[in-house]
């Protein structure tokens, strides 16, 4: 069976690559990394991730938030660089106006023989206006053009655009070869086994895993679930204002919750499956808790501390 990359290789060796590929896989399985492979393929010249920029390809991704725009501005107007005072926050989905960039991209001529490549940063990121606007790119795709859409949660896509893109899975990497390449990038690396169950394959989320402290993170939040009689509300509103002011292990401690969530569901619907509709209740419940956090701009802190105060109903003495 051929690899994922080998599938792109044959396309374009056949001269049938124009048109466009549907990537998706788990959070830090690589979809970026293949597709700096497939640009690189295509433009014949080294792409990697110290070296994205390319005048025949374009990121389409969250766009800037104005208040970070108008950063960038002041800073370059006093004489600063860009990344010295200001964090480049994002807006929280793809709009129309980013994917115009994208179509208004594609509409210009490469040099000759040039292949041209929109690569959609997350896919499932667009909104539903921007899907529809994405639609007409797909329908009417333009000559020497490629589109690689890569993607998370291939439910939150529209199924005419899934239907028009041939699609390519990234599969997590076994166990042996995860180990291997988080020895070689931390040879001090310590709880290894713990972190490669976290990662579920994921050598991206293990890096941040690693980065992040996040077994620490993970041992803190196994210790807060607790039955409602023996947990502490105090040190959960202590963790959960910790992750609040921290992205990256707030989504951390995220995926870690819903893993348990999970674990509880299994092990349970095996000794009282009674129980386990309760676990998946909640495992329900408290995901739109966190949908709501991105729909209407739920609190962070005081979503996580009602996350706890929920597992603490369910769990029992």
């Amino acid at each position: 069976m051929l690899s994922a990359f080998e599938r792109i290789q044959k396309a374009y060796e056949s001269d049938h690559i124009a048109g466009s590929w549907l990537v998706s896989g788990s959070y830090g399985v690589g979809k970026k990394d293949f597709a700096l492979k497939v640009c690189s393929l295509l433009l014949n010249q080294e792409i990697n991730s110290l070296n994205t920029f390319h005048p025949d390809i374009k990121w389409l991704e969250c766009g800037l938030t104005e208040d970070a725009k108008k950063g960038i501005q002041k800073n370059i107007l006093a004489g600063k660089a860009v990344d010295e005072e200001i964090e480049l926050a994002r807006k929280r989905e793809i709009t129309v106006d980013d994917v115009r960039e994208g179509i208004q991209f594609l509409s210009l001529k490469g040099g000759a023989d040039e292949w041209r490549i929109l690569i959609v940063y997350l896919a499932d990121q667009m909104n539903e206006n921007a899907q529809n606007a994405f639609l007409k790119v797909l329908e009417e795709p333009a000559e020497r053009c490629v589109l690689l859409l890569l993607c998370q949660n291939l439910g939150k896509l529209l199924p005419t655009i899934k239907s028009r893109c041939r699609q390519i899975r990234l599969n997590p990497a076994p166990a042996e070869i995860l180990k291997a390449e988080l020895l070689r990038e931390f040879p001090a690396a310590e709880d290894i086994e713990t972190v490669i169950h976290l990662s579920g394959g994921s050598l991206g989320f293990a890096r941040d895993i690693y980065k992040n402290d996040g077994v620490s993170l993970y041992k803190k939040m196994l210790s807060l679930l607790k039955p409602a009689s023996r947990l502490s509300s105090d040190a959960v509103r202590l963790f959960a204002e910790e992750l609040s002011q921290n992205q990256v292990s707030f989504s951390l401690v995220k995926s870690f919750l819903f893993d348990w969530l999970m674990c509880q569901i299994r092990e349970t619907a095996i000794v009282q499956p009674f129980w386990a509709e309760d676990w998946m209740d909640l495992y329900q419940e408290i995901n739109q808790m966190f949908i709501d956090i991105d729909r209407i701009y739920l609190d962070k802190k005081q979503v996580l501390m009602m996350v706890f105060s929920k597992i603490a109903e369910v769990l029992h003495d």
